[in-house]
């Protein structure tokens, strides 16, 4: 993959190159930096109670970028704000080198090395995630497509042309996403981390359960715990490239051209900032309709139908606000789910309406 996103085949310069970029990652950087230890050791970490046992085993590891953001975040508290709506969904990722030979939709969560699933911490329970539970609701996004609640590819897009905000009406370009049993869903690297902490799934697929128990042991959501699980997969991910790069096979053919002239399909993976997922129609050849839910789209969503807030708007509910005429706390809250948008958060004085100050947060 070059930079913007254009397929090349790969050579083996091109490998070659890819491994001394991660060794030197991992060298000069993710270890001595970030970790203050070597992978081998970080990896021992399997709970809430191994971690504070290696913050205490070396000062290097207290010392460390990890360490320091640990403290750092229970010193300013952001383990007491920032919840959010208490579910969470992964499509899962990284296709198995021989079980996802011949991909299908039904077949596809018993293939990727990082499983997929839903996480309800209100019921402690794990399911797995499948695309046909998804629904998009636009009672309150600028869209002319009414209030029921639509699977992403039954939908057209036809935006509103006047879309003035109206907060009992329609105030965002985005959609509400949500599961047709579950409701709203947070996406992410929290949420990748608490379903791989459950024991559905394959049984060779990846089990990492020591985010989960620090949700646990901390009380659930928060500012905090959300940045931890972003800052873990950090060693988690650096494994799977190396595993990546070890199953190039740079003889086979890296593009097959498409034969079907009509059809639908159906595909999956997780960005950085969480669950991304397409449906398109082809026709004759050509595409008919194209749907994207991107994390965002999860994450950012106004309102649904039955008035129920997405994932940042609830986390926002309750933030503890020191300082009104410079509401930081905020702004944590809103980059705790490295949102992929550039926008506004508006503080406003509940009695009056008067809005107090105005603030860029990504």
């Amino acid at each position: 993959m070059v930079p913007g996103g254009v397929m090349c085949a790969p050579t083996l310069t091109d490998i070659t190159r890819a491994w001394g970029i991660l060794e030197y990652f991992r060298t000069n950087w993710l270890e001595p930096v970030w970790l203050g230890c070597s992978l081998e050791r970080y990896e021992e970490i399997q709970s809430y109670d191994d971690f504070m046992n290696w913050l205490d085993e070396d000062v290097k590891h207290r010392e460390s970028d990890l360490g320091l953001y640990w403290r750092m975040g229970l010193d300013i508290g952001l383990e007491r704000f920032g919840g959010g709506v208490g579910k969470y969904v992964t499509w899962g990722y990284l296709p198995h080198e021989d079980r996802y030979n011949k991909p299908t939709i039904e077949g596809r969560n018993a293939a990727v090395i990082m499983k997929s699933g839903v996480y309800d911490s209100f019921s402690d329970s794990h399911t797995l995630m499948d695309q046909s539970f998804a629904r998009e609701n636009l009672s309150h996004s600028w869209y002319d497509e009414g209030t029921q609640d639509w699977h992403p590819s039954d939908r057209t897009t036809s935006p509103t042309i006047n879309n003035q905000k109206d907060f009992s009406g329609a105030y965002s370009w985005a959609s509400a996403v949500l599961h047709k049993d579950f409701g709203r869903l947070e996406a992410g690297p929290l949420a990748r981390q608490l379903v791989a902490g459950g024991t559905h799934g394959e049984s060779w697929q990846h089990y990492d359960p020591f985010i989960l128990d620090v949700f646990k042991k901390m009380g659930g959501p928060s500012v905090h715990v959300r940045q931890l699980a972003r800052l873990h997969e950090i060693v988690k991910l650096y494994r799977q490239a190396e595993h990546c790069l070890r199953e190039f096979k740079l003889n086979d053919p890296w593009y097959i051209k498409p034969k079907e002239k009509d059809g639908k399909g159906w595909g999956a993976t997780e960005a950085a900032r969480g669950a991304l997922c397409h449906w398109v129609e082809i026709e004759e050849g050509k595409i008919k309709q194209y749907q994207v839910i991107a994390p965002g789209t999860w994450n950012i969503g106004p309102r649904d139908g039955a008035g129920k807030r997405g994932p940042v708007e609830e986390a926002l509910i309750g933030t503890p606000i020191e300082d009104p005429t410079d509401p930081v706390e905020v702004g944590h809250v809103a980059r705790s789910f490295d949102s992929c948008l550039v926008c506004t958060v508006h503080a406003h004085d509940a009695k009056t309406g008067k809005e107090l100050a105005r603030f860029r947060t990504a």
